[in-house]
């Protein structure tokens, strides 16, 4: 009978969605098991977790106001300020759980991609494949693997989440699921600005596969979807976009206020151009060849017309293509759109930062790559014998050399120095590596390494003020104070407004009994930036040792009042409290 026939067809289908959704899952936790024995990294772990007070202090109404009424790190992500602050609250500063939260989140991520797909498509397999590369791809070991990515894989998450939920109202258009999708991506922007294109790829979707745009959407896979004419359709999504809009101007005004967004003057507009279609083209070359991926992809301080031009070429061509064969070929035009308009908040026009490209800012782009993949093969070998078969056999042994080379390309992230050493390896010249890579030696104490990586930062780069001047410190720690203040010199010489090195050269005069000296260096500081905390406690130094505690303790008063954490300061305070005790009972 039809109706028995249908239920068979039915279960067989759910039963092979469990099984991919299973299989996800268990492929997507072997991949990644190995975080739980991973460190923090000292790339911006710091500033997320570890030297974090309100994070460290865990939840509270305090902390969780506090991340919704502060730009921190010049962005807007209370969500993901929070979530970092329930790890801390159940784990405390362990980084194993840490990482593994983003796992299972980055695990979940993948399940409900799934999901979305085998809805849209109609078909396990395609959606199974979609969600397979997702999760198992080398370029998202970044955004799983590093734990201040959790704003990558939690905003995805909610991103994902009102997609699915958008494929639910597209089919019985309902107030209360409409609301359901707003939410969740409201929740996506909170724990990071990516999902702004949301509204965009609703559109693509509209299009394809959901087929809901009257006289232009080909035949849709499943004709279930209420359709709509373009103009109501994009009524329908003017919500989303004025959400999109106002994130977009809190995105703009956080980056401003935290002066991260590098000028006009400083990157000319049609530079960032060039490097935007030549990072298109790598993100592509990237993902179907992941080779050297590294965390660190430094902005050249050149680039020729000629790779930019051709990139800009082959960008154009393949957009004009996708456009040409929307009608035939519709996978195409929503999988090339969504991996092109999803980029475009980090492609550069708008930069923050000195990196050119980031395998994090793939993390969600790269679906429609693997969307044109997962329905464009099956259709190019749809004639070929025993295509089905070959298909298959293909997308396993895809799936194999995803997860060997992902496992592979984890192992560099289980701590800072293997971290940098990959980027020293992945990128050659690579001056913010070898500069980490000393700061990380330093820490530990091991200045001979330390010292080394600074000369390898300088050799790319002789005017590096913050190698010159860290070099310097880790000549003092090895008892070379002479070769120290050479490096400060040389510090102050190429940026006279480099108030460390005046401090740590006034240092070095101190230790050596030349109070007058150091209190020039000390007092240049000052005035140079008059609530840095080490030169008002340098001054309060030199004025205690010269017999004027009371002076000493203004000091250090205004030194503890910039910063409460400051320990020496705090100390040479007791010290001078002390002086003026002892001097009162004299009197």
């Amino acid at each position: 009978m039809p109706g028995i026939e249908a239920d068979k067809h039915r279960d067989k289908a759910f039963g092979a969605a469990d099984a991919a959704a299973v299989c996800i899952v268990l492929l997507t936790l072997f991949v990644y098991a190995g975080v739980l024995g991973f460190d923090f990294v000292s790339y911006d772990d710091g500033l997320y977790v570890t030297e974090n007070k309100r994070i460290k202090a865990g939840l509270s109404w305090d902390n969780i106001l506090w991340a919704f009424t502060t730009f921190y790190d010049s962005n807007w992500f209370p969500l993901t300020l929070i979530s970092h602050m329930l790890d801390v609250e159940l784990y405390g500063v362990r980084p194993g759980p840490h990482h593994m939260n983003n796992v299972l989140i980055h695990t979940a991520n993948s399940v409900l991609l799934f999901l979305l797909f085998r809805r849209a498509l109609d078909s396990v397999w395609m959606g199974g494949f979609i969600a397979a590369a997702f999760a198992l791809h080398p370029t998202h070991v970044e955004s799983v693997a590093w734990v201040s990515e959790r704003k990558d894989v939690l905003s995805t998450f909610f991103w994902i989440a009102a997609m699915l939920c958008y494929v639910w109202y597209a089919r019985r258009p309902k107030v209360s699921v409409y609301i359901l999708t707003t939410a969740l991506f409201i929740l996506g922007l909170m724990a990071k600005p990516m999902p702004v294109t949301f509204p965009f790829v609703l559109l693509l979707l509209d299009f394809w596969p959901l087929g809901r745009i009257s006289g232009l959407s080909p035949v849709p896979p499943l004709d279930i979807y209420a359709k709509r004419t373009p103009g109501a359709l994009i009524i329908e999504k003017i919500p989303f976009f004025i959400i999109s809009a106002m994130s977009s101007i809190v995105t703009i005004i956080a980056q401003r206020s935290g002066e991260a967004m590098v000028s006009l003057q400083n990157l000319p507009f049609g530079f960032r151009l060039e490097n935007a279609a030549i990072s298109y083209v790598k993100y592509i070359y990237n993902t179907l060849l992941p080779y050297k991926l590294t965390i660190l992809y430094l902005m050249q301080p050149k680039i020729s017309h000629l790779p930019g031009i051709l990139a800009a070429a082959i960008i154009v061509l393949a957009g004009m293509v996708a456009i040409w064969k929307a009608e035939k070929l519709p996978y195409l035009f929503t999988g090339w759109f969504w991996f092109f308009g999803t980029l475009v908040p980090v492609i550069g026009l708008v930069q923050v930062g000195w990196q050119a490209m980031a395998d994090r800012y793939s993390y969600m782009p790269s679906v429609g790559l693997y969307i044109i993949a997962a329905a464009g093969v099956p259709a190019l070998l749809k004639k070929v014998r025993h295509s089905r078969g070959i298909i298959a056999a293909a997308a396993v042994l895809l799936i194999i050399f995803y997860t060997v080379s992902s496992k592979r390309q984890l192992q560099h992230w289980s701590n800072s120095i293997t971290l940098y050493k990959h980027a020293i390896d992945a990128t050659g010249g690579n001056i913010v590596a070898h500069y980490n890579l000393g700061l990380v030696y330093a820490e530990m104490g091991r200045y001979d390494e330390a010292i080394e990586s600074y000369e390898s930062a300088l050799r790319i780069n002789p005017t590096d003020c913050k190698s010159l001047h860290n070099l310097g410190l880790a000549l003092m720690n090895k008892g070379k104070p002479d070769e120290a203040t050479l490096y400060f010199k040389r510090a102050i010489g190429v940026d006279p407004g480099y108030v460390k090195s005046y401090v740590a050269y006034g240092n070095v005069l101190l230790k050596q009994n030349r109070y007058a000296e150091a209190m020039e260096k000390y007092r240049r500081a000052n005035e140079i930036e008059p609530e840095l905390p080490s030169a008002l406690n340098g001054i309060g130094v030199v004025m205690a040792l010269a017999g004027d505690p009371e002076g000493a303790l203004k000091m250090f008063d205004k030194a503890l009042a910039v910063n409460p954490d400051y320990t020496e300061a705090a100390e040479n305070k007791a010290g001078a409290l002390a002086l003026i005790a002892k001097r009162a009972s004299k009197q």
